[in-house]
């Protein structure tokens, strides 16, 4: 069997309060970042992002051996009418809007909150600056949408197959 390559866009939070897990595994850049581009759509995820603490990686896999793990945090900027732009140090750091002052808060107004039930709509942008991202080209066999019965171990042990899946559902 040909070990393949590809990436594995990664988004999730230790179990807890939320659940998420969810793995991107993808073939192409164009790929990963129209996956990164669906998640950031969702206002839960960036609610996730800036007051949980998510997780947010890709991590590049040649011959089905991970070769590198890119933490995404520092390229992802949060532009929300009314308030500052919102970017992150790295992950369980943002910076330019202070989400742990809402810690605690019974706040219907705050941030958190209006991320956390997806009402800002129109007035939310999540930006990815792909310019100032290294990602090495995917070298050998490289995986494809048709090998969806083809499945690859990840670096944590779990079992996956070309696409969207998310081990905590």
């Amino acid at each position: 069997m040909v070990k393949k390559s590809f990436y594995d866009l990664a988004f999730g939070v230790a179990p807890g309060g939320a659940r998420k897990d969810a793995h991107h595994i993808l073939g192409s850049l164009d790929e990963v970042k129209a996956g990164l581009a669906d998640e950031l759509a969702e206002e839960i995820n960036l609610y996730l992002l800036c007051s949980y603490g998510a997780d947010l990686s890709l991590h590049v896999y040649q011959q089905e051996e991970l070769t590198q793990s890119l933490d995404l945090h520092p390229f992802v900027t949060i532009s929300i009418d009314g308030y500052p732009d919102i970017t992150f140090k790295g992950p369980r750091e943002p910076v330019g809007y202070d989400f742990r002052a809402e810690d605690g808060a019974d706040d219907e107004e705050g941030l958190s909150f209006k991320m956390f039930c997806g009402s800002l709509g129109d007035a939310v942008r999540a930006e990815v600056d792909w310019s100032r991202i290294e990602v090495p080209p995917l070298t050998g066999e490289i995986l494809a949408e048709d090998d969806e019965d083809d499945t690859v171990e990840l670096a944590d042990g779990n079992l996956a197959s070309y696409g969207y899946q998310d081990f905590e559902e």
